[in-house]
């Protein structure tokens, strides 16, 4: 009786070891904290944000009304790969996976090119945008 039970926790610990790992490969360089601000005289309405691209492959990222970072209008996360120059972001909640076309410009700034938005996404005109690491 014993012995069953300590293969299924056995497997069990094995099994959630397994779902905290990404599955898909990410790029290491992205890893860590990174900010935005959309451009105020563009097309679609102004924000900042903030974003975290973390090991276990999650992200979450803020969106802001001001510069200083200070009105929340929202926080989004999800699960995230990277490999390739694609960057793929899966909001919790959301089907539609937004892919985007990357490039580092230098070793904490990156360029973002939206190649497959969210139809539901605020602003279909804007999906070019770069980012800069925040505390290196």
């Amino acid at each position: 009786m014993l012995k069953p039970l300590l293969l299924g926790a056995s497997l069990a610990a094995i099994l959630a070891g397994c779902a905290s790992h990404p599955t898909q490969p990410l790029d290491q360089r992205l890893l860590g904290e990174w900010q935005g601000t959309r451009d105020k005289n563009g097309p679609c309405q102004f924000f900042t944000w903030n974003s975290s691209f973390r090991a276990d492959g999650r992200f979450e990222i803020s969106f802001f009304a001001d510069e200083q970072r200070t009105r929340l209008i929202q926080t989004e996360r999800g699960t995230w790969t990277a490999h390739d120059g694609k960057n793929h972001l899966t909001t919790d909640g959301v089907k539609t996976t937004e892919v985007y076309d990357y490039r580092f410009v230098d070793a904490d700034t990156v360029e973002y090119v939206s190649i497959k938005a969210d139809p539901a996404a605020d602003c279909q005109a804007d999906y070019r945008f770069t980012e800069h690491r925040v505390g290196r």
